[in-house]
């Protein structure tokens, strides 16, 4: 048997979560605001995770770096639950305050979020920090994000199934469920393919099921043929391929419950 090595470069660092967040359209900006939007956004994230508890992981995070539209955090996994819930939540409930406040000619922030864990090395490289990089830079958050634009979120998160099923199918949050979550495939172009879940705050799958303008004219399918009973409606499934599927196609009554009754955190 070989002798044990100390520091051998095959041990198993500690797992850590990760969790990086990005300005929708940062790179838009004009210049002279640059610095103050970035500037706002790292105080309405201080303020969310102070009022999600997270205010001294905040404070002395084991790791903290800048990305230019965002940033990028590590902390120990214990209290990982709270950056699925309630942080997101509240961190919407920020932006949208902010977005009531700021003057026109300031611009509006759009967030989003990824959450990822895994064996972080002590220089934070590898893997574990590009996944949640990528998940963050995935098809399935920028598309998350535009639809939450559209129904007048500022927030949306993609949690990798790591996460889920260490939070959420645990049964560690308190108000959100897995039919809270989107399956969907988080993809970057030749780097990325993995499982991933998105969930977009205050919004139900009902949103996304709006009804036909006024000045629409009414289908067949909407007016019925007398005489014919209707259609059985498809049957429900919590499983969609994409997100783009999730948000133009819902399917059956499948609905997003979230009680937003603030418990002790």
């Amino acid at each position: 048997m070989a002798a044990r090595i100390d520091g051998d470069v095959r041990d198993i660092p500690d797992y850590q979560a990760l969790v990086v967040f990005d300005m929708k359209g940062y790179s838009k900006v004009p210049s002279p605001y640059m610095e103050t939007t970035r500037d706002e956004l790292d105080n309405m994230l201080a303020t969310a995770f102070v009022e999600s508890g997270l205010g001294e992981e905040w404070k002395h995070c084991a790791y903290w770096n800048d990305r230019g539209d965002g940033c990028i955090l590590a902390m120990p996994v214990r209290r990982m639950w709270r950056l699925v819930e309630p942080l997101p939540e509240i961190l919407d409930s920020v932006l949208a305050r902010y977005d009531r406040e700021r003057f026109a000619s300031v611009p509006e922030i759009r967030v989003r979020m990824s959450v990822h864990l895994g064996p972080v090395s002590e220089k934070y490289r590898g893997d574990p920090i590009n996944d949640a990089c990528r998940l963050i830079d995935s098809d399935a958050a920028r598309d998350a994000v535009a639809k939450a634009e559209q129904l007048g979120s500022y927030v949306a998160l993609v949690i990798s199934e790591a996460v889920f099923q260490a939070v959420v199918r645990a049964g560690r949050t308190t108000r959100l469920t897995e039919l809270d979550f989107l399956s969907t495939r988080a993809e970057v172009k030749d780097k990325y393919s993995e499982p991933a879940w998105v969930h977009v705050p205050r919004r139900s799958l009902s949103a996304f099921d709006a009804p036909a303008t006024s000045g629409a004219q009414p289908t067949q399918e909407a007016t019925g043929t007398p005489g014919v009973p209707p259609a059985a409606p498809a049957p429900r499934t919590n499983t969609i391929d994409t997100v783009n599927n999730y948000f133009d196609a819902p399917q059956g009554p499948l609905t997003f419950t979230q009680d937003f009754r603030r418990t002790d955190l």
